[in-house]
């Protein structure tokens, strides 16, 4: 497997800056969901293509093989980038969260509201995964389509109706083997190399507590946990109750996306040019000189273990620095925080803030960093008079709450399991009484988020800071306390012995009659969040926000992209990663097109 930790044939000599003999076509920065299938495919269609990562390959590794392992995998410190956020601008506010994660005098976390005396507050834990594959290494694996409205609006702002959700379903088709419904289903692919499949519908079919409380939610808002929830129905976005939750791991449990296919490509007897880079930091894009135009022409990497800032084994090591050099295209992929640090430290973001750093100003483009966006989440989660018996993987279900928009709005997930968010050593548990139904309010109407410098260092993370509520706080917690309330009917369907709950949030206790204001104030302080969006947005170059054009191109920049889930102008519906994989084979058609274009004109 052709993967170097380092470039072979290197030299470099200290204190000076080492260029790689090599030549590539495409350079992809970041091995996520965005940029490790670009890459692959750029290769397979014949284009020396280089994959550069930040971090190490743990394919082998069970906390990320195996897709059960998932909470293991957030909490490795082999992959963590631990960042941390604001939620807010209020002090007041930010001090209530009651997962706040703080470094004692000691160096380890305090995680709570009483931290011991002298410990520094760093913020709202918000882990990123440093490995081959991205954030497709740690994450829980769901993988749910967007609302046809999000693709369509896409097309609408910027007038390429490629973007269109009749069009964009094609790329799932592409990517996914289906393993969750009968072979030739109408939207559906099975030679892709994304595995779908869904949790074990058996249980249903075995008297259990766990089961009694699948039937009560089933009762409760309809459904079965066999339903296509990714299903090619013109209703498909107004249609709620149980489903069976889809997840990109195959029937084994595997997890399959961004890494697997990297590999697969690089195993190929056909050898494909893809040459996959490790512990190979970017801290810029490099320019052509004297041109009209801002032209892209390769990148300036940190080579080393560790040396982001936000990997907590990072030592103070600085790295050796390697210029790299692309024939045709730069395309970077960094994800939602790191791609709008690159960019600015590359000269590209609002000319105030890189002159404030003395950054030299490549372009100003005021939308780099900005409209930061995600999903907030939440959860009924609730004890049970007595441990639970039976077991279940997790099912899907989907809400329309009252007063939403348009589509539905909730996508929730029920199990006997125990979330809350995130925070070092995450999660609570409970006990075997423990049920939760934890849940994503979609398409919230804040987006008013930035990620910031905080400095010229490319080995510090920046600033972020994600304004929840800003706009339309009580709309969204509205919606968020009607679907509270709903799970909450779901699950004390049960009765004794399984019932009567005691529930642990939004509203504590035994049969309490919490104010609606109470729980608003709850869900408020403490939503958490894992799927940042939005911060290179595409849209129209008459937008003074709009980061790209519908091909993904830099507005103002020649031979420059952005493939990753900052491209999205908005959150994609409930989780953003089958999303994004659905963006890398757009990005590959659309690059391959002027690739093609450019070639037939010479």
């Amino acid at each position: 497997m052709a993967i170097h930790l380092l470039t072979l044939g290197l030299f470099l000599v200290a204190g000076a800056v080492a260029e790689t003999a090599a030549t590539y076509d495409y350079i992809v920065v970041g091995s996520g969901p965005g940029g490790a299938p670009l890459a692959a495919n750029l290769a397979r269609a014949g284009y020396p293509t280089l994959l550069l990562e930040a971090g190490d390959d743990l394919g082998n590794n069970k906390n990320y093989s195996e897709m059960a392992n998932f909470n293991l995998a957030a909490n490795d410190e082999k992959s963590r980038w631990d960042f941390f956020v604001k939620h807010s601008s209020d002090e007041e506010r930010e001090s209530k969260y009651e997962h706040m994660t703080w470094r004692k005098p000691d160096g380890s976390f305090y995680v709570g509201l009483e931290p011991p005396e002298g410990s520094e507050q760093l913020g709202i834990y918000y882990p990123r995964s440093a490995t081959l594959g991205g954030c497709a290494m740690h994450n829980g694996g769901v993988c749910a389509l967007p609302s046809d409205d999000d693709w369509d609006a896409i097309a609408e702002s910027t007038g390429d109706e490629t973007w269109l959700a009749k069009n964009m379903r094609q790329y799932f088709e592409r990517i996914e083997t289906a393993h969750y419904v009968p072979p030739g289903t109408p939207g559906h692919g099975y030679s892709g190399y994304v595995n779908v499949t869904i949790s074990d519908p058996t249980f249903m079919q075995q008297t259990s507590d766990i089961q009694e409380i699948a039937s009560g939610i089933i009762k409760t808002v309809g459904g079965d946990v066999t339903r296509d929830i990714n299903s090619l129905d013109p209703d498909r976005d107004q249609q709620t109750g149980v489903f069976g939750l889809a997840g990109h791991a195959d029937p084994n449990g595997h997890r399959t996306g961004s890494n697997t296919y990297v590999r697969a490509t690089l195993d190929d007897p056909a050898k494909y040019p893809l040459t996959v880079q490790l512990q190979s930091l970017v801290t810029k894009v490099l320019f052509a000189k004297n041109t009209k135009t801002p032209t892209a022409i390769g990148v300036e990497v940190l080579r080393g273990q560790s040396l982001y800032k936000a990997d907590p084994r990072y030592n103070g090591t600085k790295g050796e620095v390697v210029k790299i050099f692309a024939n045709k295209e730069v395309i970077v992929s960094g994800g939602t925080f790191n791609t709008p640090q690159i960019l600015k430290l590359s000269g590209i973001g609002p000319a105030k803030e890189l002159k404030k750093f003395d950054i030299p100003v490549v372009k100003d483009l005021p939308g780099v960093g900005e409209k930061l966006a995600d999903n907030y989440e939440g959860g009924l989660l609730a004890l049970a008079s007595k441990p639970l018996n039976g077991s279940s993987g997790p099912f899907a279900v989907q809400l329309k709450t009252p007063t939403a928009r348009k589509n539905r709005n909730i996508y929730g997930w029920c199990k006997s399991f125990s979330f809350e968010g995130f925070w070092p050593g995450f999660p609570t548990e409970y006990g075997p009484s423990q049920y939760e139904c934890a849940f994503v309010h979609m398409n919230p109407r804040s987006q008013a988020g930035y990620v910031r410098l905080r400095s010229s260092d490319p080995q510090e993370p920046p600033e972020i800071n994600f304004e929840f509520f800003k706009h339309g706080e009580d709309e969204d917690l509205t919606e968020m306390l009607d679907a509270a309330k709903t799970f909450r009917k779901a699950i004390t369907s049960a009765g004794a012995p399984i019932g009567p709950f005691d529930e642990k949030h939004p509203c504590p206790g035994v049969n309490q009659n919490c104010t609606d204001a109470a729980q608003k104030e709850f869900l408020k302080l403490q939503t958490y969040s894992h799927h940042a969006a939005s911060t290179c947005g595409i849209g129209p170059a008459r937008d003074r926000l709009a980061v790209l054009d519908s091909k993904f191109r830099v507005h103002g920049v020649r031979n420059l992209r952005v493939v990753d889930a900052s491209a999205f102008p908005a959150v994609p519906g409930a989780f953003p990663v089958c999303p994004v994989f659905m963006l890398a084979e757009k990005a590959t058609d659309d690059i391959l097109e002027e690739a093609k274009s450019a070639s037939s004109a010479a």
